[in-house]
C-alpha cells in the first residue's frame, strides 16, 4: 500500500512537472534543508532569478524576503545583536518554513500546505490582484503565521530577554529596509503598476501600514504560548488557531475595493502595457 501511494505521488509530480516546467527547477532549488543564513540568501536568488524568468508572482514575495534577509544578515559582523548564533538560526528556521510551503505547494506531496500559503500561491498562479497584494499575502503568512512556529522551534529560552531584544532589533532593520524593499519589487515586477497603487488607497504605504511590528510582536506572544503549552493536544489546538488567523488576514488582503470588475479591467490592460514595454526598458538598461 505504501509503495502504491509512493507511486502516485511520483507520478503526480511528473505530471506537474510537465504541466509546468519550473517546478522541477524549483523543486530541485528548495529541495535541501537550508544549514545557514548564506543558503537561505543563495536559494532566494536562485528562485526569485527563475520567478522572473516565468513571470512567476511567487516571486514578489520571494524578492522581498530576499532583501530582508541580506539586510539582517548584513548586521551579523557588528554588535547589533545579544545572540547572534540564535539570531542567525532563527533566520535559518523561519527560511525552512518558507522553503517547506513553496516545495509542498509544487510538488504535491500530500503534505497540507499552511492556509495562508496557499492563498498567497493561489491567487500567484491565477495571477491575480495587485502587485502589492501579492506582497502583503506573502507577508502575512511568513508573519502571521510562519514566525510563531520559527521561534517556538528556535526556543526563546533561556534568556528571554535578550532573545526578546533581537526579536525587536529585527523590526529596526525591517524599517529601514522598507523603502528599498518597495522599490525593488516595483522595478522588478510592477513599472506601471506602482504609479496604479498609489492611487487606489495608498496600497504600497500600507506595506508600512501593515503593523508589521504588530504581527510581529503577536508572533513572540504566540511562540510564548506555544511554549506553555502542557501537551500536544494543546500545541494542536494553537497551531490550528495560528493557520485559521493568517488565513482570515490572506482573505482580507484580497477582500479590496480594486476587485471591482472594472478596476480589475484596467490593470489587466496595464499589465499588459509592462509586458510590452518591459524589453525595451531591458533594452534600454542594456545600453
Amino acid at each position: 500500500m505504501a509503495a502504491l501511494e509512493k507511486s502516485k505521488l511520483v507520478a503526480r509530480r511528473r505530471q506537474n512537472e510537465e504541466i509546468n516546467p519550473m517546478a522541477a527547477e524549483t523543486a530541485n532549488i528548495f529541495q535541501e534543508e537550508f544549514r545557514s543564513v548564506d543558503d537561505v540568501i543563495t536559494k532566494l536568488e536562485q528562485f526569485e532569478r527563475i520567478c522572473l524568468e516565468h513571470d512567476d508572482l511567487r516571486g514578489v514575495f520571494a524578492t522581498a524576503y530576499l532583501l530582508i534577509t541580506k539586510s539582517i544578515s548584513s548586521h551579523f559582523s557588528d554588535d547589533t545583536f545579544h545572540d547572534k548564533n540564535w539570531t542567525q538560526a532563527y533566520l535559518v528556521r523561519f527560511g525552512n518554513l518558507y522553503r517547506e510551503a513553496v516545495l509542498i505547494d509544487e510538488t504535491s506531496n500530500g503534505n497540507p500546505v499552511p492556509k495562508s500559503w496557499h492563498i498567497s500561491f493561489d491567487t500567484a498562479r491565477k495571477k491575480e490582484a495587485l502587485i502589492t497584494q501579492h506582497l502583503l499575502l506573502g507577508i502575512n503568512a511568513h508573519i502571521n503565521h510562519d514566525l510563531a512556529v520559527a521561534l517556538y522551534d528556535v526556543k526563546i529560552d533561556p534568556e528571554r530577554a535578550d532573545k526578546y531584544a533581537d526579536h525587536c532589533m529585527i523590526n529596526n532593520i525591517l524599517e529601514d529596509s522598507t523603502n528599498a524593499l518597495k522599490i525593488d519589487v516595483s522595478q522588478k515586477y510592477a513599472p506601471i503598476l506602482k504609479r496604479l497603487d498609489r492611487k487606489t488607497g495608498y496600497i504600497s504605504d500600507d506595506i508600512t501600514n501593515f503593523s508589521i511590528p504588530k504581527a510581529r510582536e503577536h508572533a513572540w506572544s504566540f511562540a510564548i504560548a506555544l511554549t506553555r503549552a502542557a501537551n500536544q493536544t494543546e500545541q494542536n489546538i494553537l497551531r490550528k488557531a495560528l493557520d485559521d488567523q493568517a488565513a482570515v488576514l490572506a482573505r482580507l488582503i484580497m477582500a479590496s475595493p480594486t476587485q471591482h470588475p472594472r478596476f480589475t479591467r484596467t490593470v489587466s490592460f496595464l499589465k499588459r502595457l509592462d509586458r510590452i514595454f518591459d524589453p525595451l526598458r531591458r533594452f534600454l538598461g542594456r545600453r
